[in-house]
């Protein structure tokens, strides 16, 4: 049996019933008008480690987009880049000090 979000549980919905504007970080605020839940609510599932935030005050949370995602129980899309010039910080790799690398 596949895996439900808690979001899912809750209200019902699949994430890709969710539309919002993508950005790196959400104020709690702006997750519950999305989720359709009071501020309170996404700061109790801050609280209880269901949606990871990072603090950055006393009482300022800001949730990352991609913890978001996770949440809503959309599986993480990894992409790979590769340089394929080998260049870091304007050198060759392999012209780096092993110390640098």
């Amino acid at each position: 049996m596949a895996k439900r979000s808690a979001v899912a549980a809750r209200t019902g919905k699949r994430p890709e019933d969710f539309s919002f504007e993508r950005k790196a970080f959400y104020s709690p605020a702006e997750v519950a008008r999305i989720l359709g839940v009071s501020d309170q609510t996404v700061l109790d599932l801050i609280h209880q480690d269901r949606l990871f935030a990072v603090q950055i005050g006393p009482r300022l949370y800001r949730i990352p987009l991609g913890s978001f995602m996770q949440f809503l129980g959309v599986p993480p899309r990894i992409t790979w880049t590769r340089n394929p010039r080998g260049v870091v910080a304007g050198r060759r790799f392999d012209e780096l000090d092993r110390r640098e690398r």
